[in-house]
Order: structure tokens, then C-alpha cells, then sequence
């Protein structure tokens, strides 16, 4: 027969071990408790078929009850087996008092639990008594069944443990490292990335606006930019070498040749201007590109985490599914366990 463990996973679709979730320990909690929960729900004409007999004499004269529910209590007169009556603890005192009606005899032994120690009066002596107690078992993952046990209510322990074990999991789905730290890290990382990136189009040493090399100063390309559109300007009407040689004094004096070599020049300096902001628009560029590789990064993993989490609601939905079909089943199970 296929162990308890098998049975769950094949139940539930869950992968067990000493790591997953819920753990092969907590697996075997959940087929104890089960069947501790099974058990007390017999009827009180069954749990005797299953109950564990202890003794009581001189030597031993309590019985810690550990939470076992005490089926019945017989104490032997010396002659025959008598029922004990149960008494409230605090009757105990009044049931040791030959005056009260509620002494307890040989005949009409009494029994109370006091701190989990169950007494009996007249205490046991070498009249023993005995305590029928209901026995719960402790049923192990590798186990592939229950002793002293119902055979027809094994399956119940097996539903009890998967409802657990999927309650178990989707408590744990509450929290995905690969999600919550991995990969919101990235897309953290990469989001900072492309700020610092976008910083640099401020004032700083590396920015376009900012930097001596771009901008500010005599050597920067938009200061070149400027010079050239300067100088172009200057020969063909600012007097530039003279107010006769510029392309509008020389156009004045007729004179082409003058004309056509001061608006060469005055290209060629707009050539130069367009290759300064080419280069200066280049920085720019790589600054911006810079920028949306970041960005296209923390895309990758903010789809990366949009699908994880889709998977995970797939998990979730059909392991709640599961768990609300267990439960039905075992709710059933056990009402015909109890006689309803």
C-alpha cells in the first residue's frame, strides 16, 4: 500500500520534503492530528474499540490524563470491578468527608481531574482501579496505515492531512523570494540606474549642459557651434576681413570674385557648426540611450514579475479549488463517522 505520504501528494499535487512547504515534519503533525480529531469524534460506543487500559494501585496511585478523554473509571472493592462517578474538582474535598453526601465509598468510588492528574477516592491500594482512556495514535509520513484505528475512517485522516497541507501552502504563497526580493531588487537596481543616468543631463561634470567639454567654455562643441555661426555671420555682413570685403561690401563693390570666396567661407563655417551640434546631439544620445537600456531592464523585470505572479494565481486558485473540495469531502466523511 502506497505511504500516507504519497497519498497527500497525489491528493494535493504537492512535492514533499524536508525543505517544501508544508515539510514532511509538519506533514506528519497533520496525519496526527487528524486522526486525534477522527477518534474523538466516534460515537461513545466506539471509542472504547480503540481506547488504552491503565492501571492504578499503591504504586501508582494518579493518572496524568495528558488531554486523552477518560472513557470510564472502574475501581475493584476487594470483590467485584465498581463504577467510579465523576465529581467536579471542587467537590473533591467534600467526597474524603465521611460526613458529606458525596463521600465516595468502595461501593461508590468517585473520580475528579485536578491538574491533569486524574484521582480516584478511596484511592487505590491493593484494590486496583482502572482507567479506560481513548488512545490517539501517532501517525508518520512513511506510514500506510493507522493501528488501532477504524479502517473505514483511515481516508478521512489522509483528507485531513492534504486540507492542511494545501492551507499550509497557500499560506506560504503569501510570500515569493523570487518575486519579493530577487526580482523587485532588479527592477529597483535598473530603475536607479537610469535615474543616475538621467542625472547626468544636470549640472554635473558628465552632462551635456553641464560638462566644459560640451557646453561651457571655449572648447565645448555648442561654444563651437556659436564661433562658427559667429564667424559666418561676420563675413558676410559684420565688416569681416572689411566693411569692403565682407559679402555684402564686396557685393556693394561688384566685385564676384570677393562674393563667392566670403560665402565659401561662410559654408564652410555652417559646416562646422552642424559637426559641433552633431557631436554635441551624439552625447546626448548616448545619455538618453543610456537611459532607456535602464529602463527596458527594469521593463524585463517588472514582465518577468507580471508573469510569476500570474503563474502563482493559477497555483493559488486551483490549490484553494482543491482545498474547499477536500474539505467538503472530509466534512461528510466525518459527519458519518459520528452516526449523523
Amino acid at each position: 500500500m502506497a505511504t500516507f505520504e504519497s497519498q497527500v501528494e497525489g491528493l494535493t499535487s504537492l512535492s514533499l520534503d524536508g525543505s517544501s512547504a508544508p515539510t514532511l515534519t509538519e506533514l506528519t503533525q497533520f496525519l496526527t492530528d487528524g486522526a486525534k480529531e477522527i477518534l474523538t469524534a466516534l460515537p461513545g460506543d466506539k471509542k472504547s474499540l480503540y481506547a488504552t487500559s491503565n492501571t492504578l494501585n499503591a504504586s501508582t496511585t494518579t493518572l496524568t490524563v495528558g488531554g486523552s478523554e477518560v472513557l470510564s473509571v472502574i475501581r475493584n472493592n476487594g470483590t467485584i470491578n465498581q463504577p467510579c462517578r465523576k465529581i467536579p474538582v471542587a467537590l473533591s474535598g467534600r467526597a474524603q468527608d465521611s460526613a458529606e453526601m458525596v463521600y465516595g465509598t468502595s461501593t461508590d468510588p468517585v473520580w475528579w481531574v485536578a491538574v491533569n492528574a486524574l484521582n480516584i477516592f478511596p484511592t487505590p491500594d491493593s484494590n486496583a482501579a482502572t482507567v479506560e482512556t481513548l488512545a490517539y495514535p501517532a501517525v508518520a509520513y512513511g506510514d500506510s496505515s493507522i493501528t488501532k484505528f477504524p479502517d473505514e475512517a483511515e481516508y478521512l485522516v489522509l483528507l485531513y492531512a492534504s486540507v492542511k497541507a494545501l492551507q499550509n501552502v497557500l499560506g506560504n504563497m503569501l510570500t515569493n523570494t523570487a518575486i519579493d526580493t530577487t526580482a523587485i531588487a532588479l527592477v529597483k537596481a535598473a530603475v536607479d540606474q537610469a535615474e543616475t543616468a538621467a542625472d547626468k543631463f544636470e549640472s554635473s561634470t558628465e552632462s551635456v549642459f553641464g560638462d566644459e567639454d560640451t557646453f561651457d567654455t571655449a572648447a565645448s562643441q555648442i561654444t563651437r557651434v556659436k564661433g562658427a555661426l559667429n564667424n559666418a555671420e561676420d563675413v558676410i555682413n559684420s565688416n569681416q576681413p572689411s566693411a569692403t570685403t565682407d559679402a555684402f561690401g564686396a557685393q556693394s563693390n561688384e566685385d564676384v570674385e570677393l562674393v563667392s570666396s566670403a560665402l565659401s567661407i561662410v559654408q564652410a563655417e555652417i559646416q562646422r557648426a552642424q559637426a559641433h551640434l552633431s557631436e554635441w546631439t551624439s552625447i546626448g544620445d548616448m545619455r538618453v540611450k543610456e537611459v532607456n537600456a535602464a529602463l527596458s531592464e527594469a521593463n524585463g523585470y517588472v514582465s518577468e514579475i507580471n508573469t510569476r505572479m500570474a503563474r502563482d494565481k493559477q497555483k493559488y486558485d486551483w490549490y484553494m479549488a482543491q482545498q474547499a473540495k477536500l474539505q467538503q469531502d472530509y466534512d461528510k466523511g466525518l459527519q458519518i463517522v459520528r452516526g449523523g
